[in-house]
Protein backbone atom coordinates (compact mmCIF):
# COMPACT_ATOMS: atom_id res chain seq x y z
CA UNK A 1 0.00 0.00 0.00
CA UNK A 2 1.23 3.43 -0.82
CA UNK A 3 -0.69 5.84 0.70
CA UNK A 4 -2.85 6.38 3.99
CA UNK A 5 -3.35 10.41 3.22
CA UNK A 6 -6.42 12.08 2.07
CA UNK A 7 -4.36 13.57 -0.41
CA UNK A 8 -2.32 10.03 -1.33
CA UNK A 9 -5.62 8.03 -1.34
CA UNK A 10 -7.26 11.03 -4.14
CA UNK A 11 -4.21 11.02 -5.87
CA UNK A 12 -3.86 7.30 -6.00
CA UNK A 13 -7.05 6.52 -7.25
CA UNK A 14 -6.86 9.47 -9.76
CA UNK A 15 -3.75 7.97 -11.36
CA UNK A 16 -5.37 4.13 -10.95
CA UNK A 17 -8.27 5.34 -13.01
CA UNK A 18 -7.07 8.02 -15.54
CA UNK A 19 -3.16 6.98 -16.39
CA UNK A 20 -0.93 9.74 -16.90
CA UNK A 21 -0.83 12.91 -15.55
CA UNK A 22 -0.79 16.46 -17.39
CA UNK A 23 -0.33 19.45 -15.19
CA UNK A 24 -1.41 21.93 -17.72
CA UNK A 25 -4.72 20.65 -17.29
CA UNK A 26 -4.50 19.46 -13.97
CA UNK A 27 -6.27 16.10 -15.08
CA UNK A 28 -5.73 12.50 -15.91
CA UNK A 29 -6.05 10.81 -19.41
CA UNK A 30 -5.20 7.77 -21.14
CA UNK A 31 -6.19 5.19 -18.37
CA UNK A 32 -7.50 1.49 -18.59
CA UNK A 33 -11.59 2.90 -19.15
CA UNK A 34 -10.98 4.73 -22.32
CA UNK A 35 -12.76 2.00 -24.21
CA UNK A 36 -15.73 2.18 -22.10
CA UNK A 37 -15.47 6.56 -22.92
CA UNK A 38 -13.64 7.42 -19.70
CA UNK A 39 -11.38 10.31 -21.06
CA UNK A 40 -10.48 12.25 -18.38
CA UNK A 41 -9.84 11.51 -14.05
CA UNK A 42 -9.43 15.00 -12.05
CA UNK A 43 -8.35 14.48 -8.49
CA UNK A 44 -10.57 18.02 -7.42
CA UNK A 45 -13.27 19.78 -8.73
CA UNK A 46 -12.44 22.09 -11.57
CA UNK A 47 -14.29 25.37 -11.89
CA UNK A 48 -14.31 24.61 -15.86
CA UNK A 49 -13.99 21.55 -17.42
CA UNK A 50 -13.95 22.07 -21.73
CA UNK A 51 -15.79 19.42 -23.78
CA UNK A 52 -12.57 18.26 -25.62
CA UNK A 53 -12.16 16.10 -22.19
CA UNK A 54 -14.74 14.36 -22.19
CA UNK A 55 -13.41 12.69 -25.46
CA UNK A 56 -9.53 12.97 -24.92
CA UNK A 57 -7.92 10.18 -26.21
CA UNK A 58 -10.62 8.28 -27.07
CA UNK A 59 -11.00 6.21 -30.49
CA UNK A 60 -12.09 9.05 -33.61
CA UNK A 61 -15.10 9.32 -34.26
CA UNK A 62 -16.63 8.73 -30.47
CA UNK A 63 -19.22 11.27 -30.23
CA UNK A 64 -19.53 10.63 -26.58
CA UNK A 65 -17.60 10.03 -23.27
CA UNK A 66 -17.18 10.87 -19.75
CA UNK A 67 -14.87 12.82 -17.11
CA UNK A 68 -14.86 11.74 -13.39
CA UNK A 69 -13.67 13.34 -10.28
CA UNK A 70 -12.76 11.46 -7.48
CA UNK A 71 -14.43 12.75 -4.12
CA UNK A 72 -13.54 11.69 -0.43
CA UNK A 73 -16.27 12.13 1.74
CA UNK A 74 -16.07 10.47 5.29
CA UNK A 75 -13.46 9.15 6.57
CA UNK A 76 -13.27 7.42 9.75
CA UNK A 77 -9.91 6.80 11.76
CA UNK A 78 -9.88 4.04 14.58
CA UNK A 79 -7.15 2.88 16.76
CA UNK A 80 -6.67 -0.99 16.92
CA UNK A 81 -4.87 -1.87 20.54
CA UNK A 82 -3.11 -5.21 19.63
CA UNK A 83 0.28 -4.54 20.81
CA UNK A 84 -0.06 -2.58 23.81
CA UNK A 85 -0.75 0.90 25.26
CA UNK A 86 1.02 2.40 22.21
CA UNK A 87 1.55 -0.49 19.65
CA UNK A 88 -1.33 -1.31 17.08
CA UNK A 89 -2.51 -0.12 13.73
CA UNK A 90 -5.12 2.20 13.14
CA UNK A 91 -7.81 1.69 10.55
CA UNK A 92 -8.99 4.52 8.22
CA UNK A 93 -11.55 4.35 5.98
CA UNK A 94 -12.63 6.67 2.98
CA UNK A 95 -16.34 7.06 1.68
CA UNK A 96 -14.96 7.42 -2.48
CA UNK A 97 -17.84 8.70 -4.73
CA UNK A 98 -16.80 8.68 -8.22
CA UNK A 99 -18.34 11.59 -9.86
CA UNK A 100 -19.47 10.63 -13.60
CA UNK A 101 -20.32 13.58 -16.03
CA UNK A 102 -21.00 12.11 -19.77
CA UNK A 103 -21.85 14.22 -22.48
CA UNK A 104 -22.83 13.13 -25.90
CA UNK A 105 -23.42 14.19 -28.97
CA UNK A 106 -25.54 11.31 -30.62
CA UNK A 107 -29.32 10.90 -32.15
CA UNK A 108 -30.82 9.11 -29.40
CA UNK A 109 -30.69 9.83 -26.08
CA UNK A 110 -30.77 5.87 -25.45
CA UNK A 111 -27.59 5.63 -26.98
CA UNK A 112 -26.14 8.12 -24.05
CA UNK A 113 -27.72 6.08 -21.51
CA UNK A 114 -26.43 2.50 -22.80
CA UNK A 115 -22.82 4.09 -22.83
CA UNK A 116 -22.89 5.18 -19.63
CA UNK A 117 -24.60 2.03 -18.00
CA UNK A 118 -21.29 0.30 -19.98
CA UNK A 119 -19.25 2.50 -18.16
CA UNK A 120 -20.56 2.01 -14.72
CA UNK A 121 -19.81 -1.94 -15.05
CA UNK A 122 -16.63 -1.25 -16.30
CA UNK A 123 -15.74 0.56 -13.04
CA UNK A 124 -16.84 -2.36 -11.02
CA UNK A 125 -15.17 -4.60 -13.05
CA UNK A 126 -11.87 -2.85 -12.40
CA UNK A 127 -12.05 -2.59 -8.88
CA UNK A 128 -13.00 -6.57 -8.31
CA UNK A 129 -9.60 -7.12 -10.20
CA UNK A 130 -7.72 -5.09 -8.18
CA UNK A 131 -9.26 -4.20 -4.73
CA UNK A 132 -6.01 -2.13 -3.65
CA UNK A 133 -6.98 0.39 -6.39
CA UNK A 134 -3.52 -0.03 -7.84
CA UNK A 135 -1.77 -0.48 -4.46
CA UNK A 136 -3.42 2.61 -3.07
CA UNK A 137 -5.42 1.27 -0.71
CA UNK A 138 -5.37 -2.28 1.58
CA UNK A 139 -9.12 -2.88 -0.32
CA UNK A 140 -12.14 -1.32 -1.76
CA UNK A 141 -15.45 -2.29 -1.98
CA UNK A 142 -15.39 -4.82 0.43
CA UNK A 143 -17.27 -2.94 3.18
CA UNK A 144 -20.82 -3.87 3.75
CA UNK A 145 -21.66 -1.16 1.87
CA UNK A 146 -20.55 -3.05 -1.36
CA UNK A 147 -20.61 -0.71 -4.80
CA UNK A 148 -23.28 1.76 -4.82
CA UNK A 149 -24.16 2.64 -8.56
CA UNK A 150 -26.44 6.30 -9.09
CA UNK A 151 -27.02 6.95 -12.51
CA UNK A 152 -29.39 10.15 -13.02
CA UNK A 153 -31.80 11.57 -15.88
CA UNK A 154 -30.44 12.85 -19.25
CA UNK A 155 -30.55 16.71 -19.90
CA UNK A 156 -30.94 17.99 -23.09
CA UNK A 157 -29.55 20.99 -24.73
CA UNK A 158 -30.58 23.25 -27.89
CA UNK A 159 -28.70 22.86 -31.19
CA UNK A 160 -25.95 21.74 -31.09
CA UNK A 161 -27.86 19.41 -29.22
CA UNK A 162 -25.84 17.76 -26.67
CA UNK A 163 -27.56 14.98 -24.25
CA UNK A 164 -25.64 15.67 -20.58
CA UNK A 165 -26.04 12.95 -17.83
CA UNK A 166 -24.83 12.54 -14.50
CA UNK A 167 -23.48 9.26 -12.87
CA UNK A 168 -22.24 7.69 -9.73
CA UNK A 169 -19.85 4.70 -8.07
CA UNK A 170 -19.64 4.84 -4.47
CA UNK A 171 -17.43 2.94 -2.18
CA UNK A 172 -15.57 1.98 0.66
CA UNK A 173 -11.68 2.45 0.81
CA UNK A 174 -10.30 1.23 3.59
CA UNK A 175 -6.40 1.50 4.79
CA UNK A 176 -4.33 0.17 7.53
CA UNK A 177 -1.40 2.74 9.65
CA UNK A 178 0.88 1.33 12.08
CA UNK A 179 0.32 3.01 14.97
Amino acid sequence: MTAVTRAGVRGGIARWLGGTYTAAERCYQGGPLQAYGLATVRSFFAKRVSDQEYTAGLAPGRSMGAVAVVHLGDSTERRIAVGGATDGWKHRFYAVTLHLYHLAQVPQAEDAQADLDELLEAIATLVHADRTLGGTVTQAGESTSGIRFFLGQPEYTPPPEYIRTYASVTFDADTYIQA
